[in-house]
């Protein structure tokens, strides 16, 4: 017996994205405007992803064509990381400190040095 590849599984004829190294506790500071966007592409993306599922558990072998659901939920996926890295990174409490501290040491010296 030879294993066939099961009709939902898809390879894709686009690139794969590129990866995007993110810090482990990195916060971004997400507006209004940006945050809706992101909702609705995420609830897009949900939407989509779910036709898909019930697509490729009621079509025919033959009939199943996933080709164009995939690339529009990559292409979805794409801009919601590109809004997403676009929003500016929030400093840590760390950063912070240190930058205030910092700040502090520097205008300490500047006294001193009068």
């Amino acid at each position: 017996m030879t294993p066939t590849a099961h009709p939902c599984v898809a390879h894709s004829s686009t690139s794969v994205p590129q990866l995007v190294s993110i810090r482990r506790n990195q916060v971004r500071r997400v507006s209004a405007a940006d945050g809706m966007a992101l909702e609705k592409l995420a609830h897009a993306i949900e939407y989509l992803t779910d036709e898909l599922t019930i697509e490729c558990m009621t079509a025919q072998r033959d009939a199943f064509q996933p080709a164009g659901a995939i690339a529009a939920i990559e292409l979805l996926k794409k801009r919601n990381r590109e809004i997403y890295l676009a929003c500016p990174i929030q400093p840590t409490f760390g950063e912070r400190l240190r930058s205030w501290l910092g700040r502090a040491q520097d205008s300490m010296q500047v006294s001193a040095s009068r």
